[in-house]
């Protein structure tokens, strides 16, 4: 009988709901999906690390969606930091959305203050891919004043406000990895601050080693111009393994622009896509040894036993003293043995330090 009077009751609270409002007309606001995808990094180096997309179009160049729509993507999936460039020099849908070089920034600024994501503004030097090629300008005051038709003065005008200079996806639409004569002339003047080892789908080894010979920091941008979630698709944290979109982890002092573009220069970037990360070894190791703990549970006579901790989003692969693959997913622990009779050689296959090598870390 209690059941029965229970049940009524709720029921009687649950019409007098649907009452109140028009029964024409009722809100579900619970289908409606407004949450943001954490990306957890611990602390690197005593440096908070922040997630960033720096390569971004909308239909203000050959990008398909409006300025606010990059902004809301990205707070979506995690980010603290983007910049919306696109070109200067192609704009093909410019007699439909007219203004000028920094109308994206503005349309999308509000957007970012709301969501308290930072917004850089940037705009790309396009020209002919494999002779000149393309150049993100980064922080720049007013986009207006860059334009030139010779390509350098367009970077020097650039340069003139302080700009980052970004280096475009050397690989793309080209059979390798090669300087062009334009580009070593813009690296000779001192005018490219950093370069991107992954845009969209492409990751190019052999720019690793570019960064590392030239001290430079590595970027991993998404170089978006459609629907960043029908191009990456984001695996939440109740999936063993989780993939994200491109992006570059910048370890900055501070969390302001200030802080970020400080960081970018004194190269303290992690390019990271497909659950594989490229920098310096320092840094990748530093990463590691930040995300994972590692212990010792048990010594033996020839054997020890191990457990590693990952308290970060992403994934580890590591082979042991030259062994088998292990996996070390999200949030997760693992045991294994290894032999005590010399010091523990971890290998972390999805980093790269060079163009063809991983970072080893010699655990004692």
């Amino acid at each position: 009988m209690k059941r029965i009077l229970l049940f009524c009751v709720a029921a009687l609270i649950g019409s007098s709901a649907l009452i109140a409002q028009n029964v024409n007309k009722i809100y579900v606001p619970e289908l409606r999906t407004e949450s943001r995808q954490e990306v957890v990094i611990p602390d690197v180096d005593g440096y908070e690390v922040l997630k960033g997309d720096f390569h971004l179009h909308t239909v203000f160049s050959d990008g398909d969606v409006w300025p606010t729509y990059r902004v809301q993507e990205a707070w979506r999936d995690g980010l603290d930091v983007i910049a919306i460039t696109d070109h200067i020099e192609y704009l093909p849908h410019k007699k439909f959305v007219g203004g000028d070089f920094n109308t994206p920034y503005e349309i999308a600024k509000p957007s970012a203050d709301k969501y308290g994501l930072m917004l850089v503004r940037g705009t790309e030097i396009t020209r002919k891919q494999g002779v000149i090629g393309h150049f993100n300008a980064l922080f720049v005051e007013d986009a207006n004043l860059i334009p030139d038709d010779d390509p350098f003065v367009a970077i020097q005008n650039a340069r003139k406000q302080n700009a980052f200079i970004l280096f475009n996806h050397p690989g793309w639409a080209v059979d390798t990895c090669l300087v062009t004569e334009f580009q070593q002339r813009v690296f000779d003047a001192d005018m490219i601050d950093g370069i991107e080892v992954v845009n969209h789908f492409e990751f190019y080894p052999r720019v690793v080693s570019w960064c590392i010979d030239k001290e430079l920091p590595m970027f991993a941008n998404s170089d978006e111009h459609g629907i960043i979630s029908e191009d990456f698709r984001t695996f939440g944290h109740d999936s063993k393994i989780e993939r994200f979109r491109p992006m570059t982890l910048v370890l900055v002092d501070e969390r302001t622009q200030e802080g970020v573009k400080e960081a970018l220069l004194e190269g303290r970037t992690i390019a990271y896509t497909d659950n594989m990360f490229m920098s310096t070894e320092h840094l990748l190791l530093s990463l590691f040894e930040a995300c994972v703990d590692m212990e010792t549970t048990s010594e033996g006579e020839k054997k020890n036993s191990y457990k590693y901790t990952n308290n970060s989003s992403f994934p580890f692969v590591i082979s042991v003293n030259g062994g088998g693959k292990k996996v070390i997913p999200p949030f997760s622990t693992i045991h294994f043995s290894a032999s005590n009779q010399k010091d523990l050689e971890i290998t972390i296959l999805n980093m790269w330090c060079y163009e063809d090598e991983h970072p080893v870390l010699i655990a004692e």
